[in-house]
């Protein structure tokens, strides 16, 4: 039986003022909960339209995320960006983390103007990885941090637990984003990267700009957090993170 999702980790719709859309794309374990201070920001600060999506296997149970592969997750993202596109001119993505890498995959494919990589892994810091296919039938699950950001707990809507075998498909999203997809980009982009994130290894931001070679210089930024863990829609620096998102966006 499909478990009901909590209200604040289901997808939201925020109408706009003006005649484009963003997108925000959520990350693994986490819901549109996490995305929901920026799209309030930039929906009342910008006039945007925003619509945050939920992906397959989130804001349910942790079992139905591990039955999950990335094709499951792009499907939220391709029909999010269908649904904008009924009331909106132009689109642009903002992706936290997985839903970065899912938001470089529909910036390289979709018809889209503008995309943020908001902590988006290329590098991970955990030195299991690599021995993901085999470790998971010893470690189905690892703890998450989701719960240890300063911000109303409505917003920490993820979950406890990190299934380990969706993690495969997910590497092998980040290698069609390396090998394939970051250079089919050719749109302004914006990458936010903490310097104290545990997750994923900061050197993955330069890597992104590196990458983005269809992309010219006056069009591409890395915005640095210094005192920013992993989460930087709910971290120290956020207010920083949603004035810089919103300037992108306005330019």
């Amino acid at each position: 039986m499909a478990q009901p999702i909590p209200k604040e980790a289901d997808a939201f719709y925020l109408p706009g003022s003006g005649d484009v859309g963003v997108l925000l794309i959520h990350g693994y374990t986490g819901s549109p909960a996490e995305m929901r201070l920026l799209g309030d920001y930039i929906n009342e600060k910008g006039g945007y339209t925003v619509l945050g999506v939920r992906l397959a296997g989130h804001g349910t149970t942790v079992e139905e995320l591990e039955q999950t592969v990335w094709q499951d997750w792009y499907e939220a993202v391709e029909e999010g960006i269908r649904q904008l596109k009924q009331k909106c001119r132009r689109i642009y993505l903002a992706g936290q983390s997985m839903g970065g890498l899912l938001a470089i995959k529909a910036a390289a494919e979709l018809p889209v103007e503008k995309v943020a990589l908001l902590a988006t892994p290329v590098f991970l810091q955990d030195k299991r990885v690599p021995f993901i296919k085999f470790l998971r039938f010893f470690i189905p699950r690892l703890k998450t941090g989701q719960q240890s950001y300063d911000v109303p707990e409505q917003y920490m809507q993820g979950y406890s637990e990190m299934p380990t075998k969706p993690i495969i498909s997910l590497m092998e999203l980040i290698g069609l984003c390396r090998k394939e997809y970051l250079q089919k980009i050719k749109i302004p982009t914006l990458i936010v990267q903490g310097k104290m994130d545990h997750t994923v290894n900061p050197k993955s931001a330069t890597y992104l700009y590196e990458a983005l070679r269809n992309v010219p210089e006056s069009r591409k930024k890395i915005l640095w957090l210094p005192a920013s863990r992993h989460v930087v829609t709910l971290g120290e620096e956020r207010e920083k993170m949603y004035e810089e998102c919103l300037r992108f966006f306005n330019q």
